[in-house]
C-alpha cells in the first residue's frame, strides 16, 4: 500500500495544479474583458460557466428566455469560454450582413478540427482565399448539375424509387428510412454519379452510420470545452473519431480516388469530376495557379465534398420528416395542398419547377414547418475576426457567436400565435407567395449564407410536391402527432413516428 503513496500524490499535484492553473487562465480573462462592454447574460461559476443553468432542455429556448430579461443580445458561459448570442432580427442583421466581414469567421475547437481534418472544408473552414476558392467552385458545379432539368431529373427518379417501395406497404411505417433513400439518392447522383436501392448494403450502413455520428456529435464533446481533454481525449471521442475517418474514408476518399481513375475532361459526370477538372487547371496555369493547387489538395478536395454532401443531406432529410409529419398532424391542410397540386399539376406528370410559382400554398406549408422546426437551430457557430460591437456591446476578436435561428422564427412580436402552425402567414391578400419575412431565417445571410440556399428551396420544393401528389399521409387510428423535436441542442428532427401512406388515384 505505501508504493502506492508518490503515485497519489503525484496524481493529487496534477489535479491541484491543473485546477490552480485554469483558475489563473481564468481570472487573468476576466481582467483582460473588464475594459469591455460585454453583453449581459446571467452569473456564471468559474470554469463551470452556466452550464449547471444549461444541463436540462434545448438550450436555444433557454437562450430565448435570457434575452426577454437580459436582451437580445447575451453572453453565457459554456465552461471557461464565453459565447455571444443574438436573438432578435435586428442585431443578426448588423452582425451578419452590416458588419459581414467582422462575424465570418469559424472557431478553431477539437470537434471542427476532427470533422474537416483542420479545418480544410467550406462550412467550418477558415475565412480568407482558400475559402472563397472552394466556395466558388462548389457554387460553379451546383449551377450545372443541380438546378433545371438536372435537379428535376434527380428527384423525378429518387421519388419514384422511394415511390414504389412505399406504395407495397400496408401498414403505418416510420418514413425516416425511406426519405433518406430519397434524399441519399438525390445528393449521391450530384456528388457520385449513382443512385442505389432501400436494400442496398451501401446506404443502410451510411444511415446507421451517419445517424450515431449525428447523435454523439451533437450533443456536444466534452473535449471542446474541458482544454486538458484536448491531449487525454476520452473513450467516446476516440470512438468518434474512428467512426468519422471510416465514414470519411468510404463517401469521400474512396469515391473520389475511383472518379480519378475514371476522369475524363471531356466528359464532366459529376461533383467530383468538378473538383478534380478544377485542380487539374490550376496545375496547368503558372504563376498564380501553382498557389491554387496548395489548396486544391486531396485533403481539401474530399473536405469540400463531405461538405456538400452531409449538408445537402441532413437539412433536406431533416426537413422533409417534419413536414410529412407536420401533414400527417394537420390533414385539413394537406387536403388544401392536394387540391392545389391538382388543380395546378394534374396525375400525369411530375411537379415542376416551373409549376413552383403557382404553387402558392405549396411552398407555404414548407415555409411555415422550416419556421417552427428548424434543422440547425443555432445554425453554425461564427467567430469575429476583429473588435467590433453589436447592439451596443462590445465583442471582442475570436469570440465565440451563435444566431438563435429558433428564436427569430418563434419572437411573439414577429409571428402572431407562434407555435401555431398557420401556411397562411406567408401568403398575401391574393393567396400568392409573399415577399419573405425577414425574420424567416433557415439559411442566415451574409458571407457565411448557406452554399446550397439556391439548389434546397426547388429541391425542397420539388420532393414535397412529388410526394403529396403521390401519396395521402395519415396518422393510425387513435395516436396523435407528437410534435415535440426529438434532435438535440444543435440538429432539430422529429421524434420517431409511423404513419399510412396511401397511394392517391
Amino acid at each position: 500500500m505505501l508504493t502506492l503513496l508518490p503515485s497519489l500524490l503525484t496524481l493529487k499535484s496534477v489535479i491541484i495544479g491543473a485546477v490552480v492553473g485554469l483558475l489563473g487562465y481564468w481570472l487573468i480573462r476576466k481582467v483582460k474583458m473588464m475594459k469591455y462592454k460585454l453583453p449581459p447574460g446571467p452569473l456564471s461559476i468559474p470554469l463551470i460557466g452556466n452550464l449547471l443553468q444549461l444541463k436540462d432542455g434545448f438550450w436555444y429556448e433557454k437562450f430565448h428566455e435570457l434575452a426577454k430579461k437580459h436582451g437580445p443580445v447575451i453572453s453565457v458561459y459554456v465552461g471557461p469560454r464565453r459565447w455571444t448570442i443574438l436573438n432578435t432580427i435586428e442585431v443578426v442583421h448588423e452582425a451578419l450582413v452590416t458588419k459581414a466581414d467582422d462575424f465570418a469567421d469559424r472557431p478553431k475547437t477539437v470537434s471542427s478540427d476532427l470533422l474537416t481534418e483542420g479545418g480544410k472544408d467550406i462550412a467550418l473552414g477558415k475565412f480568407g482565399p482558400r475559402w472563397r476558392l472552394h466556395r466558388k467552385i462548389s457554387s460553379n458545379a451546383f449551377r450545372h448539375y443541380m438546378m433545371g432539368e438536372e435537379l428535376e431529373l434527380r428527384t423525378h427518379n429518387a421519388v419514384d424509387i422511394v415511390s414504389n417501395e412505399l406504395i407495397k406497404e400496408k401498414e403505418a411505417v416510420d418514413p425516416k428510412k425511406y426519405i433518406e433513400l430519397l434524399v441519399y439518392n438525390i445528393m449521391c447522383g450530384f456528388c457520385y454519379g449513382k443512385s442505389y436501392d432501400i436494400d442496398d448494403p451501401e446506404f443502410l450502413w451510411l444511415m446507421k452510420e451517419n445517424d450515431a455520428l449525428n447523435k454523439a456529435v451533437g450533443s456536444g464533446l466534452l473535449e471542446d470545452f474541458v482544454p486538458l481533454l484536448h491531449y487525454y481525449p476520452t473513450q467516446r471521442f476516440r470512438k468518434i473519431k474512428k467512426d468519422w475517418d471510416n465514414l470519411k474514408m468510404r463517401i469521400g476518399y474512396e469515391k473520389f480516388r475511383e472518379h480519378e481513375n475514371t476522369f475524363d475532361p471531356g466528359n464532366i459526370r459529376d461533383f467530383i469530376d468538378c473538383l478534380i477538372k478544377a485542380r487539374k487547371e490550376a496545375e496547368e496555369e503558372e504563376g498564380e495557379g501553382k498557389e491554387i493547387v496548395s489548396d486544391l489538395t486531396e485533403t481539401h478536395l474530399v473536405m469540400t465534398l463531405m461538405d456538400i454532401f452531409f449538408a445537402g443531406y441532413d437539412t433536406v432529410r431533416f426537413t422533409i420528416n417534419w413536414v410529412l409529419l407536420h401533414m400527417a398532424a394537420f390533414p385539413e391542410i394537406q387536403a388544401k395542398v392536394h387540391e392545389e397540386i391538382d388543380r395546378v399539376v394534374g396525375k400525369d406528370r411530375p411537379p415542376q419547377l416551373a409549376d413552383r410559382p403557382h404553387l402558392s400554398y405549396t411552398e407555404a406549408v414548407l415555409h411555415e414547418s422550416m419556421r417552427l422546426e428548424l434543422a440547425l437551430p443555432l445554425g453554425v457557430f461564427h467567430k469575429t475576426t476583429c473588435n467590433t460591437t453589436v447592439g451596443g456591446f462590445d465583442i471582442p476578436e475570436a469570440s465565440l457567436v451563435f444566431i438563435n435561428h429558433w428564436a427569430l422564427h418563434h419572437d411573439p412580436d414577429v409571428w402572431n400565435e407562434p407555435n401555431r402552425f398557420i401556411p397562411e402567414r406567408f401568403l398575401n391578400e391574393d393567396g400568392k407567395l409573399g415577399p419573405k419575412p425577414k425574420n424567416w431565417f433557415p439559411f442566415s445571410a451574409g458571407r457565411r449564407v448557406c452554399l446550397g440556399e439556391s439548389v434546397a428551396k426547388p429541391e425542397l420544393h420539388l420532393v414535397f410536391a412529388s410526394l403529396m401528389q403521390k401519396f395521402k399521409v395519415r396518422m393510425p387510428l387513435g395516436i396523435h402527432a407528437d410534435l415535440s423535436p426529438g434532435g438535440n441542442t444543435f440538429a432539430g428532427f422529429p421524434k420517431p413516428y409511423n404513419v399510412f401512406f396511401e397511394a392517391r388515384t
